[in-house]
């Protein structure tokens, strides 16, 4: 695949990251099956560039090894030292199984670290409670479309301009209703212990 846009984040950039963060901890690879509940031939096809990981995977490898899936792509960045993210250097991902596109938009090291996520029409996404773990919480804001978000067997619908705290590690669901056109939402959020 090649690169669509010059800060797009691509699945060999992803499979470089996530061994060098599992050789970094002396991780193997079936250590790393058994801690993010991701099967070993995933893992290694990952690993190898040859499967993309869809944003639940991603978070669960990530979380597994202690790091914020903004962490990992902030090592992608040119600019490390820079207090400044000017919105040409905002690299994103985009999960291929479900469409779903992650910015990430605050500079390397910024806390609390911002992310904008768009969900393309019918889209739906997963988190598990492992990835929310090692936060401290969670701000999301819609700016655009609508979202139908599920944690603890309780539907919020979000509307534009809605805001949504979430202060307790759980799985969250998400979801797009709508038929015909995407949603997207900022999310602030910082890590335990920063």
């Amino acid at each position: 695949m090649d690169k669509k846009f010059k800060n797009q984040i691509v699945d060999s950039d992803i499979a470089r990251l996530l061994l060098k963060h599992r050789k970094a901890r002396n991780l193997t690879v079936t250590e790393l099956a058994q801690r993010s509940g991701v099967s070993q031939a995933m893992i290694s096809k990952i690993e190898r560039g040859i499967s993309s990981p869809s944003a639940t995977i991603l978070s669960r490898l990530a979380n597994a090894m202690n790091v914020t899936l903004s962490k990992l792509f902030a090592e992608l960045e040119q600019h490390q030292n820079s207090l400044v993210r000017v919105a040409h250097q905002q690299q994103h991902w985009t999960d291929e199984q479900s469409g779903i596109t992650r910015w990430s938009l605050s500079p390397a090291g910024a806390c609390p670290e911002l992310i904008k996520v768009e969900i393309p029409a019918m889209g739906e996404l997963t988190i598990p409670a492992s990835a929310n773990e090692h936060l401290s919480g969670q701000t999301l804001w819609m700016m655009s479309g609508s979202l139908d978000f599920r944690v603890k067997n309780q539907t919020h619908h979000l509307r534009a301009g809605d805001c949504l705290a979430l202060t307790f590690a759980s799985e969250y669901q998400m979801s797009n209703p709508d038929s015909e056109q995407s949603c997207s939402y900022i999310v602030a959020f910082s890590q335990k212990n920063q």
